[in-house]
Order: structure tokens, then sequence, then C-alpha cells
């Protein structure tokens, strides 16, 4: 019998709160379509379908990370609304972390996409396009991107190039508002799904 992992776990308790939820209104509120009793929306290039009884891709294609299930639990369950500012930070900093805090867990969230991409902004490139980004104009010794993960909530990636003094490094802001979407560690998950989307095109296995 297969173990079920913390993050299935999390996945498992989220149901019963899907299960009262008014996802008519929440998919209204949210900017998402409905239809034949469920929200459709397209996350990191699949679309998925979300009802009373759980998330599943309506491709029919292969499993999903159950993390990109919880995170639209977390999405449809949000109570949040308004539109975007476009203004973007940290993560972390959105969270009022003392400097040195932010500082090291920003890092840590980073690092994947660092690890990979350093020195090949063109592979990055290509892969947020295809996940739907948008470049933005550059500024010397640096690349820009947004990219829409969820409606409502966009996101700014950030490449820098090395030079004589520092390594490349990439950082990963959301907009400002997006804490009235969902909470931090909702919002920490979601980065990691983009990340790992990001790396699964660039890097197939």
């Amino acid at each position: 019998m297969k173990k079920t992992s913390g993050y299935d776990q999390i996945y498992i308790t989220l149901l019963p709160r899907l299960a009262n939820c008014d996802i008519a209104e929440s998919a209204k509120r949210l900017g998402l379509e409905f239809r034949d009793g469920a929200a459709r929306v397209n996350f990191l290039s699949r679309e998925y379908r979300i009802d009373q009884n759980g998330v599943t891709p309506t491709d029919g294609g292969p499993a999903v990370f159950i993390n990109n299930r919880s995170v639209l639990i977390y999405y449809i369950l949000s109570e949040g609304a308004g539109q975007p500012s476009y203004s973007f930070s940290p993560l972390f900093r959105l969270t009022g972390m003392i400097a040195g805090q932010n500082a090291q867990s920003n890092g840590i969230m980073n690092d994947p996409m660092v690890k990979k991409f350093s020195g090949k902004v063109d592979l990055l490139n290509s892969a947020l396009i295809q996940l739907g980004a948008v470049e933005q104009t550059p500024e010397p010794g640096s690349w820009s991107w947004i990219i829409h993960p969820l409606p409502k909530i966009p996101v700014k990636i950030v490449y820098y190039e090395a030079d004589d003094e520092f390594p490349a490094d990439i950082d990963i802001l959301f907009d400002d508002t997006a804490p009235r979407f969902m909470e931090f560690e909702c919002l920490a998950f979601l980065c990691g799904c983009l990340i790992s989307a990001v790396v699964e095109i660039a890097f197939p296995s």
C-alpha cells in the first residue's frame, strides 16, 4: 500500500472545506469560468475542474503534483476580491519578516531556479513563454517577465546576469495584493509549483 505523504494529507484535509464552498460565487469573484457545476481554471498550462468533490485536470492526462491541486483548493476557498496592483515584492517581505530572515528565506525559495538557469537565460525565457509569461522591457544586466499562474495573482520573475562581483541571480516577486487571496504558506506552495513547472519544461525528465 502506498504511504500517504504529508502533501497528500494536506489535500485530503482540504476536501471537507471544499464540500462546503459556494464554488459558483468564488468563481465569479475570482474571474473563473463556471460550467457544469464546476469552476474551470488554467494553471501552469493545464486546465482543471474544481467542484465540491475535488480538483481534476480536464485533459485526461497524467496525474499532477498534489501541491498543484491543493493550491487550487486554497484559491477557490479564498475570500479575496479586487484587482492586482502590479507592484511587486519578494514573498517573504509581504509577511513582514525581519531583513535577515527575509534574505535567507528568499534565497532558499529561489535557489532551485538559480542553479538550473544560471547562464541559461534563453532557456529560462523559452520555458516561461510556454507558460504564458510576457517579457518586459529589459534593463541593463537583467531580464524580467510577468506571468499569471492564477487570475488575480501576477508574479514577476527577474533574472540578473553574472558580473565580476556577483553570480547570476533570480528574484520571484509577488503582486502586493497576493495576500488577499492566499496566506503565506499557500503562496509558498504556489511559488514551488511555478518553479517546478518551469524546470520541467526546460529540463524534461
